[in-house]
């Protein structure tokens, strides 16, 4: 997990910096959708690691009982969400409204949507670290 974290990081950054050296060439409507759905992404996947860490305490049973089991389902609701979230973003209208116009730096659309697969793989990972308890 460890290293699938350090992959997705290390993606964003490249995301960040590539779509910044792109700023001069690609219209401007276009640099603004690139930095929202990275922006989109990135809450997608804080949302679905905070579903995660909700799960997690209500696992721990430090509440009563109600509150508990409220905060495991709302948690994996979280999670859902997370994961619909980031998959709005690499397949909803935006996106192919973009590669249906093809003004976009090929290099940078390819590095988003690797790093789409990685935050999916981490929100893979969190969603099995509770598939065990109950």
């Amino acid at each position: 997990m460890k290293k699938t974290i350090i992959i997705t990081l290390s993606l964003l950054m490249l995301v960040f910096f590539s779509a910044g050296v792109q700023a001069e060439t690609q219209p401007k409507g276009l640099q603004m959708n690139m930095h929202i759905m990275m922006k989109l992404m990135n809450h997608a996947l804080n949302h679905a690691l905070e579903g995660a860490n909700l799960q997690m305490l209500g696992y721990m049973g430090m509440a009563n009982e109600q509150l508990d089991k409220d905060t495991i389902r709302h948690g994996a609701t979280m999670l859902k969400e997370g994961r619909q979230g980031i998959m709005d973003v690499l397949e909803g209208a935006p996106m192919k409204q973009i590669y249906k116009e093809g003004k976009y730096n090929k290099e940078s659309m390819d590095d988003m949507h690797k790093l789409g697969e990685q935050m999916l793989k981490v929100i893979d990972q969190a969603e099995k670290m509770h598939k065990g308890i109950k």
